[in-house]
C-alpha cells in the first residue's frame, strides 16, 4: 500500500507545483498528475519485481527439496516488501500457512491461511477442511462459501465444498452448486459425476482428484492404493489414524 501512496502523492506533487509555478493551466494537472502516477507506479513495480523474483525462486527451490523451515524463513523476510506491494501479504501468508500445515502445525496453519487472500483458493480450501475436521462445520462451509465466488473454476473446491453440503443434508444446495460450476467448465467430468450421483440420491466420489482430495484429510485413502505418494504441492499426506 505504501508504494500507491508515494504514486499518488508524487503525481499530486508534480501536477500542483505546475500550476502553482505557472508551468501549465490547473486544467492539465489532472493529466500530468495521473501519468506521473502510471508512470512512477510501473517504476516502482519493476523494481521490485526485480527483488522478488530470486527470492520466490529461491523458496520455490526449498520447497521442492521438503525444506520447510528454511523455506517458511524465506517467506517471512519478505513480508515486509508487501507493505509497498498490493494483495502481497495475502498471497505470502497463503503459502506460508501451507507449509505449516505440511510440517505439521494446524494451528499456526489457521492462523496464517485466516490472512490468506481470497483468490488463492488452495490455501482457502485447506483452511475450510482443517474448520471442518476439527468440528466447526459451519465455519468450514462459510468459509467454501465466499471463496467459490472468486474461484469460480476450482473444481476440487467446489466439488468439497458439494461433499460437505450433502454430509449436512443439503443435497439440492450442493447440486445447485455443482450445476454452476458445469456451466462454466461443462468438460470437468468429476463434477459431471458427482452431480448425477446427487440426482441419484447416491455418495458422492472424489477419488478422481486423487491425492489433492486425500491430502485435505477428510477421507483416508483407500488400502489398495498402498503408501499414499507424495501429496501434491502445498499440502501434506494426512496423518494415519491409530489402529488402521
Amino acid at each position: 500500500m505504501y508504494s500507491i501512496l508515494v504514486c499518488c502523492a508524487f503525481g499530486l506533487c508534480l501536477g500542483l507545483s505546475g500550476v502553482i509555478f505557472d508551468f501549465w493551466h490547473w486544467i492539465w494537472a489532472i493529466p500530468i498528475s495521473l501519468v506521473a502516477m502510471i508512470v512512477s507506479w510501473i517504476l516502482v513495480a519493476r523494481t521490485f519485481a526485480k527483488r522478488l523474483q530470486p527470492a520466490m525462486s529461491r523458496v520455490q527451490k526449498q520447497i521442492e527439496a521438503g525444506l520447510w523451515g528454511p523455506a517458511m524463513q524465506s517467506l517471512e523476510q519478505m513480508l515486509p516488501m508487501s507493505r509497498w506491494i498490493p494483495m502481497m501479504r495475502g498471497q505470502l501468508l497463503a503459502q506460508m500457512g501451507m507449509l505449516a500445515y505440511q510440517g505439521g502445525d494446524n494451528d499456526k496453519a489457521m492462523t496464517l491461511l485466516e490472512g490468506a487472500t481470497l483468490r488463492a483458493g488452495d490455501a482457502r480450501l485447506l483452511l475450510a477442511c482443517i474448520h471442518y475436521r476439527k468440528g466447526d462445520q459451519k465455519r468450514a462451509m462459510e468459509i467454501l462459501h465466499l471463496a467459490t465466488a472468486f474461484n469460480k473454476k476450482h473444481a476440487l473446491m467446489h466439488n468439497t465444498y458439494a461433499w460437505m453440503l450433502n454430509k449436512a443434508e443439503r443435497a439440492d444446495e450442493a447440486q445447485a452448486l455443482l450445476a454452476a460450476l458445469l456451466k462454466r467448465d461443462p468438460g470437468n467430468a468429476p463434477t459431471k459425476d458427482n452431480l448425477l450421483r446427487l440426482q441419484n440420491r447416491t455418495r458422492l466420489s472424489m477419488q478422481a482428484f486423487d491425492a489433492y482430495w486425500y491430502a485435505l484429510g477428510l477421507e483416508q485413502p483407500p488400502q489398495q492404493m498402498g503408501q499414499m505418494r507424495r501429496a501434491p504441492k502445498g499440502f501434506r499426506e494426512p496423518p494415519k489414524r491409530r489402529g488402521r
